[in-house]
């Protein structure tokens, strides 16, 4: 028969009190915007009825963790850690005493958006962001952080980066349970997976609830996604009553998607710089005993600082041109030919590659790194290589281990020391400009 709301809640609770919850249940179901009868809890987020079995016992972590992984199987927090893991200590902390980032830190709402050309260490100053805010949630159950890392390589939809991040929110703070188990319940019977809509209607209700003072949300590279995803990404974070950071290269077209948002420009500084030389330099033994000469090692930094124009990226292949050099002479060579610019960096490096014994097996894992569908993982790649490129036949006798393949590409391969996932560096540059032979 049909009820009212506040008529529902006074049958469960009498039904409670007699020790039999389920018979309430039973006596009653939703049907437009009267209630009636159907066996099912049910639940409304928004606009989305979702329909549970009732009277469920507390869940395990297991149970969390089978949800988490239903939700989606990305898992952005091994990039950060590895992100982190392999900056230079103390690297572009000047963002976190930016005047726009410290009221940023401390107000509910607000979109801070870091543009840069490649290069120029924004992946690197989003996992310090991310750590940061990381280090004030843990001290702050009211504070909330959840990030995505976007990459060429994984072609990701709105979808998938919401449901990366209610997956996040679902593994830091269990009271968000309640909110994901009815929509969890519902699909998991009828085998089916929320739409984007659903995921974004349930991530506004818990941005409009009282279980965070402040919640924030950080997407690294927002250029490496798709172009439609770019504009749907923005436009969700948009709806949502929380405060994020974005990263990319410079998008102006999408500018007035966020109105509102501060724009801080990337570039490493000086003491970036310097910090990341003094890292690579000391796990290089030859180029480190040759700048013991403090003559030289200063002429490396300021050549270096000149030439890298702000670009993590465009000093480390700077460095890396250096780690052959064996004597001053080789030193004074290198730096004289060092070049300036992504290009011809990249140019450049492409030549030394070629130059190698080896060459056609560093294009050809080079190839497959860029053109796969998805990121590989190091013995995914390993195989790949391994197939004949004559008879496109696999050959186990062809196998090369992954650290050898990754030395060929001349510092070009980064491998994500937790997935194993491979990255190509500039993959863009390289698809376009710089094709594989």
């Amino acid at each position: 028969m049909g009820v009212n709301i506040s008529t529902l809640f006074d049958t469960i609770q009498l039904y409670q009190k007699e020790g039999n919850a389920e018979n309430a249940l039973e006596s009653v179901t939703i049907n437009g915007g009267t209630v009636n009868a159907v066996g099912r809890d049910s639940i409304v987020h928004n606009n989305y009825m979702y329909y549970t079995i009732p009277v469920k016992p507390p869940l395990h972590e297991g149970d969390i963790r089978a949800i988490a992984n239903w939700l989606t199987e990305l898992n952005y927090k091994l990039i950060q850690q590895d992100t982190f893991r392999k900056r230079a200590p103390d690297t572009v902390k000047w963002i976190l005493e930016n005047p726009h980032v410290l009221k940023w830190l401390r107000n509910r709402g607000g979109a801070i958006w870091g543009t840069g050309m490649p290069g120029a260490g924004k992946t690197v100053l989003s996992s310090v962001v991310i750590d940061h805010l990381q280090e004030l949630a843990r001290l702050h159950e009211d504070i909330v952080v959840v990030f995505a890392y976007c990459r060429y390589s994984d072609a990701v939809s709105v979808r998938d980066i919401l449901a990366a991040i209610l997956r996040q929110l679902l593994e830091r703070h269990p009271a968000v349970l309640d909110f994901v188990k009815p929509m969890y319940d519902y699909h998991k019977l009828d085998g089916t997976f929320p739409t984007e809509e659903e995921l974004l209607s349930l991530l506004l209700e818990i941005s409009r609830s009282n279980l965070f003072r402040l919640s924030f949300y950080v997407i690294d590279a927002l250029d490496e996604a798709p172009r439609d995803t770019q504009i749907d990404v923005l436009t969700a974070l948009r709806s949502l009553e929380t405060n994020f950071f974005l990263t990319s290269r410079p998008l102006d077209s999408l500018k007035t998607l966020v109105p509102n948002a501060i724009f801080i420009d990337i570039a490493a500084q000086d003491g970036d710089i310097i910090l990341l030389i003094d890292q690579k330099v000391k796990r290089t033994p030859a180029l480190r005993r040759l700048l013991q000469n403090d003559e030289w090692r200063s002429k490396v930094v300021a050549e270096i600082l000149e030439k890298s124009s702000g670009m993590f990226l465009l000093a480390s292949l700077q460095l890396d041109m250096l780690r052959e050099c064996l004597s001053i002479q080789d030193l004074r060579e290198a730096l004289d030919s060092l070049p300036s610019g992504v290009d011809d960096m990249y140019a450049a490096t492409l030549e030394r590659l070629d130059k190698q014994p080896r060459a056609e097996l560093a294009r050809r894992t080079l190839a497959w790194v860029s053109y796969a569908y998805r990121s590989l993982k190091i013995e995914e790649l390993q195989r790949a290589v391994a197939v004949h490129p004559e008879t496109h036949e696999y050959d186990s006798e062809r196998l090369v281990d992954g650290e050898s393949l990754v030395s060929l590409c001349c510092g070009l391969l980064v491998v994500d020391s937790r997935s194993m996932l491979v990255r190509l560096i500039l993959q863009k540059l390289y698809r376009t400009n710089l094709p594989a032979k």
